[in-house]
């Protein structure tokens, strides 16, 4: 008899240590080039028109968990119509959508992104503000999936909703079981039709983790898309009082 119990706790132990879908969407949110926690990021962002336009902007990414929150600061640098622009993003609580501040520099003061105005786009480019620190879905209500390949890579695949303030309705995520960036992101809207694709197109190793180097978000019903390369990655240099509207406006 105890054998017979001990062979069932074995068998059972994988089950206990599985993720929940939470855990797995919590982690991916840590590994997009806008929001790599404890990391900067040097980033070039070019957005293709729908009637073949092209715009390339620069900025540097850092991020930080501050007091159990995510922190996000990204600042461009390029063109110079943006430059010194700055954008703040918090982590918000349980079931509410991230705190986002914008410094302009030409006004020379910080506003907050209201929440109505977090799913437009960051910076003119096919990003919302919403997704600089989120995946898309809310991760106390994503379900999981049977797993996919994406790329010739497992991947664990989650369903979500957007909070009450984005454009986002469902959310479906292929988040790769390896390494845990975000492969593939498809977007509804709140009609139900689909909305962006997020795709990452290069892995790249960095020390002991692996991020997505290059990605692009395509917006399927404008016939935009914005390319994401990260141009440079290093060690996060930047302090905890860098995550402030303060620190915003002292550039």
């Amino acid at each position: 008899m105890r054998l017979l119990a001990l062979a069932a706790l074995v068998v059972s132990l994988p089950a206990l240590a599985a993720e929940s879908a939470a855990d797995i969407s919590r982690k991916s949110r840590e590994k997009g080039a806008l929001n790599l926690v404890g990391l900067t990021a040097e980033l070039k962002l070019v957005t293709t028109s729908s009637d073949g336009k092209v715009k390339e902007q620069q900025l540097s990414s850092s991020s930080r968990t501050i007091n159990g929150k995510s922190h996000a600061l990204a600042r461009f640098s390029a063109p110079a119509g943006v430059a010194g622009v700055a954008v703040l993003t918090v982590e918000g609580a349980k079931g509410e959508g991230d705190d986002v501040s914008l410094y302009l520099p030409k006004l020379k003061r910080v506003r907050k992104v209201a929440k109505s105005d977090r799913s437009k786009a960051f910076m003119d480019t096919d990003f919302a503000y919403a997704d600089i620190a989120s995946n898309g879905a809310r991760d106390d209500d994503v379900t999981q999936l049977a797993d996919e390949k994406v790329e010739g890579r497992d991947c664990f695949v989650l369903k979500g909703k957007g909070d009450e303030a984005s454009a986002y309705g469902e959310v479906k995520l292929f988040i790769d079981k390896q390494t845990y960036v975000p492969m593939r992101v498809e977007y509804q809207d709140k009609a139900g039709k689909p909305f962006k694709r997020y795709r990452t197109l290069k892995l790249k190793a960095f020390k002991e983790r692996v991020i997505a180097a290059d990605a692009v978000m395509e917006n399927l019903q404008s016939g935009s898309k914005t390319q994401m390369t990260v141009l440079k990655l290093e060690d996060s240099a930047v302090g905890d009082d860098a995550f402030t509207e303060q620190a915003l406006e002292r550039g």
